[in-house]
């Protein structure tokens, strides 16, 4: 099973953060940069920051699992 907590700590991490970032930048970079008849590039780019996005997302929908959890109504 999956730790929320565990989740958490690795998104408030510094590094991660900085890791994710970079990434992101790069592959803007590379969409930024490009040439006109690079389209193939520019669409792979713009992929690999879109796939970025939903791991953060999904990662962060885990993290708050547990919050969630808690707040729910006790019946």
């Amino acid at each position: 099973m999956i730790q929320s907590s565990a989740i958490f700590n690795i998104l408030n991490d510094d590094s991660f953060k900085e890791a994710l970032n970079d990434l992101i930048k790069l592959n803007t970079d590379i969409i930024v940069n490009s040439d006109v008849t690079e389209k193939e590039i520019r669409e792979i780019a713009y992929m690999k920051v879109k796939v970025i996005n939903e791991i953060l997302g999904h990662l962060e929908s885990l993290a708050s699992d547990e919050k969630i959890t808690k707040s729910k109504w006790k019946i």
